[in-house]
């Protein structure tokens, strides 16, 4: 994130438990164990399909980050530190193992909208409408290639915006919405018109 953006909400408790965790407070890195694992297990699950490489990395990540708490930096940005440091000891735990990255679909959750009046056919078909969408939405997504996969995640499943998400990758700004651009093409090339109204 850029300086002249302000902190989110979220970013700033984030923040705060992580100062608290600087100063061996057990129960603030709980905190930021639960508030961040599943955000870095979604994120893993782009690269490869195998969860007990990707538990591992993840505790391997939060061994580490207690071990060296005296000396790890403050920062307002807690997400992008977890994620670019996760991002980085995944590649180089995948390359170790030689491991070949698989990119999944499961990135994109959508929110259905509120059908408390809607009968229960009426929910049914807007059930099956969804989950054909999101199916086709996921289809598409698998044939972008790995990095432009990576930048949909983040930017869409993870909402970074393109300098985090190019701090993240380390990339350039430029790169980062070069990336956004091809994906997007695509994907709307690829998805039916309803999609993008």
């Amino acid at each position: 994130m850029t300086s002249a953006q302000p902190v989110p909400v979220d970013e700033q408790r984030m923040a705060q438990l992580w100062i608290r965790f600087k100063a061996d407070d057990e129960k603030a890195f709980d905190q930021l164990v639960q508030a961040r694992y599943r955000v870095l297990f979604n994120y893993a699950t782009r690269f490869t399909k195998d969860r007990d490489l990707i538990k591992d990395c993840i505790q391997d990540l939060f061994l580490e980050l207690w071990n060296r708490r005296a000396a790890i930096v403050e920062t307002p940005y807690v997400t992008i530190y977890l994620i670019k440091a996760f991002r980085n000891n995944l590649f180089r735990r995948m390359r170790r193992e030689a491991a070949r990255p698989v990119v999944t679909a499961e990135m994109l959750e959508w929110e259905t909208v509120a059908t408390d009046e809607l009968t229960v056919d009426h929910k049914w078909i807007a059930d099956e409408m969804l989950m054909s969408t999101e199916q086709s939405l996921r289809q598409a997504v698998d044939q972008l290639p790995k990095r432009q996969q990576e930048v949909v995640f983040l930017k869409f499943y993870e909402g970074l915006n393109n300098d985090d998400i190019a701090q993240v990758m380390a990339v350039e700004k430029q790169t980062v919405a070069n990336f956004l651009y091809r994906a997007m093409t695509q994907l709307r090339a690829a998805l039916p018109v309803r999609l993008f109204a």
